[in-house]
């Protein structure tokens, strides 16, 4: 069965593949999206199939596997056509709403990158990093929820980064464990072995955490500049993704609120505070103009993006 929706068509079995990987993997965007009008639901969710699709990829045990995947992938980009039912239905889809597809490509073109060992060593790199795996999807998006106006990119490229930047603070050792170290060791006092994270070692453990800490506070001058880009989105919409953006800083809140904790389990926010984060963004896109589309449009912070020159829609 198909959905039919512009131009092409979508098949109703890929896009209920991808409904379901968003409830297995993404919970904090499962329970945003639904939020969203049915349709562009629907199509985050096969986007978030594919991007997951790829990220599966790159943590893949056998690098030269994983480098082989994505190189298939880069290759279905560029005839716009996948054996793949996942990256196929991503390319349908790029096709009924028009998506570019330069920031896929520049997805892709990250994560061959992040195959085997990761040691990030500056804030630049870290920074650069979380655009190519995250900001790109946020670029996607906006293409998804039908944001035609092009100022409104800055800011969908900052709510990436923040997101990726709580990723990273969140989960130290499971990367660790892969021997991946994304924290920037320029931020760090003594040198962040994976392997002495994974055997618990104080000092290492300790230097982390503090570098965590900085982390997330790079994280909310981003989660910030984010906010004043909601007033681009539909109002459903920017209802949505104001919730995935408070549920996901509140991921922030519980890693840095339980430091004793913090290496015993990844750090989540539950039901009950998806709910009252899911409260806060409705009263704040209804009460607070900065969320409305009205007045002089917001000016972003060229300093945020210094780190990005040269990369699409970045305004550095």
């Amino acid at each position: 069965m198909l959905i039919m929706t512009g131009i092409t068509a979508l098949p109703r079995q890929a896009e209920s593949q991808a409904r379901l990987t968003l409830k297995r993997h993404g919970k904090s965007f499962y329970w945003a999206g639904a939020l969203l009008e049915a349709e562009q639901a629907q199509h985050a969710a096969v986007l978030y199939a594919f991007c997951r699709a790829a990220d599966d990829l790159a943590d893949g045990i056998d690098p030269s596997i994983a480098r082989s995947g994505l190189s298939d992938i880069r290759r279905a980009l560029e005839r716009g056509v996948s054996a793949d039912p996942t990256v196929n239905a991503f390319l349908q889809l790029a096709t009924v709403q028009q998506l570019p597809l330069m920031p896929a490509q520049v997805l892709i073109d990250t994560l061959m990158d992040d195959v085997g060992s990761v040691r990030l060593q500056t804030w630049d790199e870290l920074l650069r990093y979380a655009y190519g795996v995250a900001s790109t999807v946020g670029i996607l998006m906006c293409g998804v929820l039908r944001v035609r106006d092009s100022a409104a990119l800055p800011f969908a490229i900052d709510l990436g980064i923040a997101m990726q930047l709580t990723n990273i603070a969140r989960d130290v050792l499971e990367d660790a464990a892969r021997d991946r170290v994304y924290l920037p060791q320029e931020a760090a006092p003594i040198r962040l072995h994976p392997q002495h994270l994974v055997a618990g070692d104080t000092a290492t453990r300790g230097a982390a955490y503090a570098v965590v800490e900085q982390v997330l506070h790079q994280a909310d001058r981003y989660y910030r500049s984010a906010d004043h880009g909601m007033r681009y989105l539909p109002w459903r919409a920017r209802l949505a993704i104001l919730t995935a953006a408070r549920v996901y800083e509140a991921i922030g809140g519980v890693v840095q609120g339980c430091r004793d904790e913090y290496w015993r389990g990844r750090s989540y926010v539950g039901v009950a505070g998806k709910c009252w984060h899911t409260s806060r963004a409705l009263s704040a896109a209804l009460s607070q103009p900065r969320y409305w589309l009205s007045g002089q449009p917001p000016r972003h912070d060229p300093q945020l993006h210094q780190a990005l020159r040269g990369l699409p829609g970045a305004q550095p």
